[in-house]
């Protein structure tokens, strides 16, 4: 391992560091390397051979695990605030390390909303001192488009437009409005993220719904994939070339089309994984939006995933009240992923279906380079987020044990191969064996390092 054998500037190995991560096997460039990792301030301070490494005040047994650079959750809503009793930023980033998550990226669909750059500011510092993972912020689009330069300088990550309910003044639907938005963000340095669905379509599908349907039925009947594939067309017919972002992508087809129109695109683990079939067995609890798909497309949709054509994999943590759930008036569609997305992409891993760079391209690589982080990476100078898996552990999901207040999952009783046993979050140990061990405060605001060049440049540093 000598050739990846590297001292932080300013550190001359032989000097104590804060932390020495010792035995464990370290994926680094692609490849599975045996050796150490030690942290200083924060940061990576060495990553080699053991008998090379620094004295350390601290060291972590990592005999039998595997360290991959820490995941980024590109697609979370952590509530607080005035949905504080859904989830909070605490509780939500609790849920974010013990799922081997540490850094997610907040939607902005909160209440009240993050429309400006003083609502994203506001956020921020109300989530600054309490969160345990790191936390990047995506603002809406603001009534005035002069608001845009205030809101990327405040340090958004993108800016979300949710096609079938806008959430904003401005006319999204208006197609020179919404290129004129998408420009200027552009140039500002944001990625555009779209909820990709047709409210025309969604409109008609629900004037034709028959009385009587419970809940669960009329949402799904009314969010039919064409809406999906409709928005995404005229996407990539109007936004061709743009830095756009195509989230919880559920149908085949609207990836081909945002693909061919040069956009990025999200999967979730329940579009990948569940089909339409588990709405008879579960009903509500497994109701999001997009809903699950028919068996067919989850298939072709999973391909899509194992040939490369998806970009990111995102959990789209969406945490309710049990009781709002179970209700017999009105569900609310979204269930929590934070501590299931990273075990089920292992599972992926222990059984054969998916390599482990392919991995950490979806969830770490990609989502830095998306969305312009300083994140996602074993370097040396790099910031010292990480996780220590172990790719052999069987475990069964059970939602009572999640550090969500969303005590549900679709994934209830299925065993998994693979899980996240540490996770280490700006240099400090934020959960270990299934406790949370973090001070609050441990993680940091994100914020874009630099507007990313286009796929595949790199972020400049």
């Amino acid at each position: 391992m000598r050739k990846h054998e590297r001292s932080a500037k300013g550190k001359v190995v032989g000097m104590e560091a804060d932390t020495c991560i010792k035995g464990a096997h370290i994926l680094y460039h692609g490849e599975v390397l045996k050796g150490c990792i030690a942290i200083s301030d924060g940061k990576i301070a060495f990553l080699g051979k053991e008998a090379n490494a620094p004295r350390a005040e601290r060291i972590l047994d990592a005999r039998g695990l595997l360290a991959l650079p820490g995941p980024i959750d590109a697609h979370v809503h952590l509530r607080d605030e005035g949905l504080a009793y859904k989830e909070d930023f605490y509780s939500g980033t609790c849920s974010a390390v013990a799922g081997g998550i540490t850094s997610v990226l907040d939607m902005p669909n909160n209440s009240p909303l993050v429309d400006s750059a003083s609502r994203l500011a506001e956020r921020a510092r109300k989530a600054r001192g309490t969160i345990v993972a790191n936390v990047g912020f995506y603002s809406l689009l603001p009534a005035d488009l002069n608001g845009l330069r205030a809101i990327a300088e405040a340090g958004a990550v993108a800016i979300k437009v949710f096609m079938h309910e806008p959430r904003t003044e401005l006319p999204v639907w208006d197609e020179a409005m919404l290129l004129k938005a998408v420009s200027l963000a552009n140039r500002l340095g944001l990625p555009v993220a779209f909820h990709a669905e047709d409210p025309g379509i969604i409109g008609e599908a629900k004037c034709k719904l028959r009385p009587g349907l419970d809940p669960v039925s009329k949402f799904v009947l009314s969010h039919p994939p064409e809406a999906e594939v409709e928005a995404v067309g005229k996407l990539a017919r109007l936004l061709r070339g743009l830095r756009v972002h195509i989230c919880h992508a559920s149908v085949p087809r609207a990836v081909e089309l945002a693909k061919g129109a040069g956009f990025t695109v999200e999967a979730t683990p329940h579009h990948l994984f569940l089909s339409s079939d588990l709405y008879e067995r579960l009903g509500p609890i497994a109701l999001m939006d997009p809903p699950l798909r028919p068996r067919e497309l989850v298939m072709a949709l999973r391909a899509l995933l194992y040939d490369g054509l998806i970009d990111i994999v995102a959990s789209d943590h969406a945490p309710h009240a049990l009781g709002e759930k179970l209700s017999t008036d009105h569900v609310p569609p979204g269930i929590p992923g934070l501590e299931t997305m990273l075990p089920l992409l292992l599972n992926e891993v222990a059984e054969g279906r998916l390599s482990l760079q392919h991995l950490i391209s979806l969830v770490c690589e990609g989502p830095a380079r998306i969305f312009g982080l300083r994140a996602g990476r074993l370097e040396v100078g790099w910031p010292a987020d990480l996780v220590l898996v172990d790719l052999r552990a069987k475990h069964v999901v059970k939602p009572d044990a999640f550090f969500s207040k969303a005590k549900f999952s679709p994934f209830e009783g299925l065993e998994l191969r693979g899980r996240p046993i540490g996770t280490i979050v700006n240099g400090q140990l934020a959960f270990w064996d299934g406790e949370v061990v973090a001070r609050r405060g441990c993680g940091r605001i994100l914020k874009p390092e630099g507007q990313s060049r286009g796929q595949g440049d790199e972020v400049p540093s």
